[in-house]
């Protein structure tokens, strides 16, 4: 015999069979901020002490290629920084470019010749500095493909 879901009884036992919903717990990072519990059972530490992480790990010359790349260099008004999102690595600054992707500051972009264009995500946009405003500025550059 087949079960009927259209009869009372039947559909009383599969409301009592369901299971909730899934309850995200917050919980706090041993920097002392709320996380989800399954962040932290997954990766050990909140976001903001992930990216703190990914940023501890650049040298100083990173940091300046990032900036360049936004154009948040101090000869340009801080109003005006984001007003690009490319750079076109050489040999010489392949090795700061890629540490910078590894980290996940920047995305690889097309190639030129035998060059490559990077551009910057938004956690790189927040890393160097940028508004709100000027991180959508920035990141509205990107070509799409």
């Amino acid at each position: 015999m087949m079960n009927d879901l259209s009869r009372p009884e039947r559909q009383h036992r599969a409301i009592v069979n369901e299971k909730p919903a899934p309850v995200l717990q917050s919980k706090r990072c041993a920097c002392g901020k709320k996380a989800f519990a399954k962040q932290l059972a997954q990766h050990g530490k909140c976001e903001a002490c992930q990216s703190t992480d990914r940023a501890a790990a650049l040298l100083p010359e990173d940091l300046e290629i990032l900036h360049h790349m936004l154009g948040a260099t101090p000869h340009h008004a801080q109003v005006r920084w984001g007003f690009r999102n490319e750079y076109l690595v050489n040999r010489r600054d392949r090795a700061s470019l890629e540490r910078l992707a590894a980290a996940g500051f920047v995305l690889a972009g097309n190639h030129l010749l035998q060059l490559q264009y990077f551009h910057v995500t938004s956690a790189g946009c927040k890393l160097a500095g940028l508004s709100a405003k000027r991180t959508a500025v920035a990141l509205s550059l990107v070509a799409r493909p």
